[in-house]
């Protein structure tokens, strides 16, 4: 009769261990369940997607997320801090809105979900570890600091819409070329392109559409070289790599007119650049995330001696510069293509080292004009995580000119900074990283005419450069002059307090700074 109880008592434990707690059920000890589940209503309204078994998961997942009931596969990476960074995606339509529930594996003392923004609402503590939130429509992207660490264990959730133009293939296609579509599909599932391919890199060809769908996780590089209008690269899939191939994981050069839309690009481990527009003109990205966790060279989005090209609702993060627009051209600046006629809006930025939204640190550029970063927001950027306060360009927002060569016309407009090191730094400089990257000052330049419009930093980190406003010229014998002037804050607000002048406690500045409004 004993062993009879215990065998019902150990079957009765079995069944309560297999089944999970629901997420936001106010249960203090959460089921991880961060592999999710391949699900689509019937009516099409949302659909949720299981994490590719052969994804190379780091550590044990810390968070689990369901909307309405249903679980978000998640990715992991490891953070320079030693965090454990996990993000994910789903879809719904917008004709109703959905009910996010979200467990963590420890404590939640504090939390906080950027950015604040009206379509996520109903935001409320459910249990220890537990909370719960509502969206009121699709193509926004949210991220979760618990207990004030955003050094820690950050989840950053892609609410994507429902593809309406997604080409029509059959579910279960796979992988397929369609020659008389010009379309090349990626249905749910992995795929490594070594194996499809033979040196794992995806060429777009000029004119065609390269489509990777939800749920679909495709592991090599895609390359798009000289391609004009009609070249679309786009879906609701991830791509990435790892350190066995550290090129980066998308490039555009030379190419007119195309576009990318809706894709998540994920460096995972290596310690490269990720996506770069090089050269290019009319280009257009729409809804993309990209995301690197490790330290360092791990730019998120450079844009280099390029015009007339659009950015817009995406997420970036970076353990350098989140996004650099560069000169790299091997000419005196003068002779270099411009970057030119340059939108970024609707941005959220992340920065672990160097900048959230950086010109430079190259600039062999003929000129910087009319780049424009508004109705954005940077989550949290800070300076260098081994050289901490030491690094004097270092800044949320920033032009580091190593080379001379002119900007104008720059505006940054509608910019919250949640988190931040230093806030601003524009100057000239002879050289980067300790001297490892050698500038060229022997060019004229000047950096005129630069607007700050409705730039808000909330909060201070208590460091010695916190929300520090850094302008610096350069006066060199045997080099020509570079003035830093007609620079604009209008309604820049530090911790809520305006900023009136250039006698506020966090300016600096240097040499050859010149016609400074406050408004």
């Amino acid at each position: 009769m004993k062993n009879c109880l215990l065998m019902i008592l150990n079957m009765l434990l079995l069944f309560a261990a297999a089944v999970p707690a629901v997420a936001g059920s106010g249960a203090d000890v959460p089921v991880m369940r961060g592999t999710g589940e391949d699900y689509t209503a019937p009516d099409g309204s949302l659909a949720t997607h299981a994490s590719a078994r052969e994804f190379p998961q780091e550590g044990d997942m810390l968070y689990d997320v369901a909307v309405n009931g249903r679980y978000v596969g998640l990715y992991t990476d490891k953070s320079h801090w030693g965090g454990l960074v996990h993000f994910g995606s789903f879809e719904f339509d917008g004709s109703r809105g959905v009910e996010v529930d979200i467990n963590y594996a420890r404590e939640i003392r504090s939390f906080e979900l950027l950015p604040e923004t009206p379509d996520v609402y109903g935001v409320e503590q459910t249990s220890a570890r537990s909370l719960r939130f509502k969206l009121r429509k699709p193509d926004v992207n949210v991220t979760l600091i618990v207990n004030g660490e955003p050094k820690k264990d950050v989840l950053h959730l892609f609410a994507a819409s429902v593809d309406r133009d997604a080409p029509g293939v059959d579910a279960d296609t796979g992988y397929r070329r369609f020659e008389d579509r010009k379309l090349i599909y990626f249905g749910p599932g992995y795929y490594d392109l070594r194996k499809l391919i033979g040196d794992g890199t995806l060429t777009v060809p000029d004119g065609w559409d390269v489509y990777i769908a939800a749920g679909a996780v495709v592991y090599g590089r895609i390359d798009a070289w000289g391609t004009g209008k009609g070249t679309r690269l786009r879906g609701r899939g991830m791509v990435y790599n790892d350190e066995n191939n550290t090129a980066m994981i998308f490039t555009v050069t030379k190419s007119t007119g195309m576009e990318v839309e809706g894709l998540t690009f994920h460096c995972h481990r290596p310690q490269c650049w990720q996506v770069g527009v090089t050269q290019c003109t009319g280009v257009k990205f729409d809804g993309v995330k990209i995301i690197c966790t490790r330290y360092a060279s791990t730019d998120g989005l450079d844009v280099i001696n390029s015009q007339d090209c659009t950015f817009s609702n995406m997420f970036i993060r970076a353990n350098d510069d989140a996004v650099a627009i560069k000169g790299l051209q091997d000419a005196k600046p003068a002779d270099c293509l411009p970057n030119r006629n340059l939108l970024f809006e609707n941005i959220q930025l992340w920065n672990d080292c160097n900048c959230a939204f950086g010109m430079g640190a190259e600039t062999r550029a003929s000129a910087y004009e009319n780049i424009r970063l508004r109705n954005s927001c940077v989550l949290s950027s800070f300076d260098d995580p081994d050289h901490h306060e030491e690094l004097d360009e270092r800044a949320a927002l920033t032009i580091c000119s190593l080379n001379g060569t002119y900007f104008s016309n720059i505006l940054y407009e509608n910019i919250d900074v949640y988190h931040c090191e230093r806030l601003i730094a524009l100057g000239f400089k002879p050289d980067f990283w300790f001297g490892s990257l050698k500038g060229d000052q022997s060019t004229p330049g000047g950096i005129n005419g630069v607007t700050f419009r409705n730039v808000r930093s909330h909060a201070s980190s208590g460091s010695s450069i916190a929300n520090q406003i850094h302008l610096y010229g350069w006066n060199r014998e045997g080099t020509p002059p570079k003035y830093v002037e007609n620079i604009t804050f209008d309604n820049v607000r530090i911790e809520n307090k305006k900023v009136k002048g250039s006698g506020n406690a966090h300016f600096l500045t240097g040499e050859l700074v010149r016609g400074l409004k406050f408004e």
